[in-house]
């Protein structure tokens, strides 16, 4: 009996500017096409749309099945092609980066034309993306590269339908209602009177027209009361994808000669803090100054991974240099990129000194390595709350406002992670989730979940089993 022909879903992802958005939107395609090419009748193609800035360093991962398509920005003043990504961006520049897009919607849609896809994948910085797909009779759904939590915290505090009340879960709360008020006013209001989509309605109006369900970056094992308070606020299904832990990237012995490894092979196991704080956050001379003396006066073997901005960036206020005279006795101090997730899972790593992007908590979770928890802005008070009541985390560095810390609070911080009773205590509840971590990571039954999902959403649930 000859087997059935496979039906093809054209799908277009679209995520915002970012790498920490794009990389989980590719691993997310890479996924769903692996998941079609098992036992569906289904040949899953992936257009992942982004700018030529962005996709240039992805070119590798294109294959017949997952293409990369150029969208290209209008221009726009002090804002050349080569900016259209917030890899190296001013922040100054952010919100002509928004602008830019949002501008860029006609282009959009006539991707939308050229393309056919038979459903849309989108992020929420691009609310009108599900419109322009609308408009073409194409189905969209939202997927969150951030988790359930924080995203479930800002829609809670951001609907007017309802007087404000704190958020639910005291866990995650900032202190009640008016602190919770407080915090999402300070992340979601942006004076921009050039603003074509007021940043307070950004994520409320992705949500709002994703069709029928809200994919999300998590795993119902670590975040399923989150889930289930985030479906009830939206009256949608909340999907996970799982974790979707991506590696490294690149070749460590290429790009620094080993020496990150080697370095990390010379000490003891689990007796190294490893301090970073993402690709797109700079610190301030005074935050560098105190994160450099606080990781001295801990006395704690340390690798701290430190970025500047480019000589050309107006990046106001931020470190060009380290400070003068450091020159540290018990550390190395890394440039521009590392390894994170080979850091991680080397035996020497015993705490991870992180800003609780979610990326970075999923990540030292799967690698079975507590956190040194220091939010600095966005969800990631709401990731550190997180860490703190899974019992990922074994301190918080204390600060007067997020990004005013000092360098005594590092030290304490650092020196109770790795050698407290605290960091004992973690460390044991770290290996724990390091085994839920990796059972999501490798669930293929969510991937397939959500495939079904998507097959229904346009027409073609026929070809994917129940």
């Amino acid at each position: 009996m000859a087997q059935a022909e496979s039906e093809r879903m054209r799908v277009v992802m679209f995520p915002w500017l970012a790498h920490g958005h794009i990389n989980p939107y590719l691993e997310l395609a890479k996924r769903l096409i692996a998941s079609a090419s098992g036992d569906h009748h289904l040949d899953v193609v992936v257009h992942l749309v982004s700018t030529p800035a962005n996709l240039a360093p992805l070119a590798h991962h294109q294959t017949d099945r997952l293409r990369l398509v150029e969208l290209h920005l209008p221009s726009l003043p002090d804002l050349p092609p080569a900016l259209h990504t917030t890899k190296g961006l001013p922040a100054r520049l952010m919100p002509v980066l928004k602008r830019a897009c949002d501008l860029a919607a006609p282009r959009f849609g006539a991707l939308l034309d050229e393309l056919c896809p038979d459903i849309l994948v989108y992020d929420f910085i691009q609310p009108w993306a599900p419109l322009e797909a609308e408009a073409r009779g194409v189905p969209a759904f939202h997927f969150a590269t951030c988790g359930a939590a924080a995203t479930a915290f800002f829609i809670h505090c951001l609907k007017t339908d309802r007087p404000p009340s704190a958020f639910p879960f005291e866990s995650i709360s900032l202190g009640g209602v008016d602190e919770d008020a407080k915090y999402t006013a300070l992340v979601t209001v942006r004076e921009d009177s050039t603003a074509l989509v007021a940043e307070r309605d950004r994520l409320p109006l992705s949500l709002e027209r994703s069709s029928g369900f809200v994919a999300v970056k998590s795993s119902a094992d670590i975040e399923r009361k989150y889930m289930e308070y985030l479906s009830q606020l939206l009256g949608k299904e909340i999907i996970p994808t799982g974790p979707l832990l991506v590696d490294s990237g690149g070749s460590e012995e290429q790009r620094d000669g080993g020496r990150i490894m080697r370095w990390l092979d010379g000490e003891e196991p689990g007796s190294v803090v490893f301090v970073s704080f993402g690709s797109e956050y700079f610190m301030s001379e005074h935050q560098m100054a105190q994160m450099a003396r606080g990781l001295e006066l801990s006395g704690v073997p340390f690798l701290w991974v430190v970025r500047f901005p480019n000589a050309e960036d107006d990046a106001r206020g931020a470190a060009r240099s380290m400070p003068p005279g450091f020159e540290p006795e018990l550390g190395l101090v890394v440039e521009g990129w590392a390894p994170q997730r080979r850091i991680l899972s080397h035996p020497s790593c015993g705490a991870f000194l992180t800003h609780c992007g979610w990326s970075s908590v999923l990540e030292s979770m799967a690698a079975g390595v507590p956190m040194v928890a220091l939010p600095l802005h966005i969800d990631q008070p709401l990731n550190a709350n997180l860490a703190v009541e899974l019992g990922a985390a074994a301190a918080r560095v204390k600060q007067e406002r997020f990004g005013e810390f000092t360098a005594e609070e590092v030290a304490r911080a650092v020196r109770a992670a790795v050698k407290g009773k605290e960091g004992e205590a973690a460390r044991r509840r770290a290996r724990e989730l390091q085994e839920v971590v990796a059972r999501n990571n490798g669930n293929d039954g969510q991937i397939a979940t959500l495939l079904q999902r998507m097959a229904r959403l346009c027409g073609k649930d026929q070809a994917v089993p129940n």
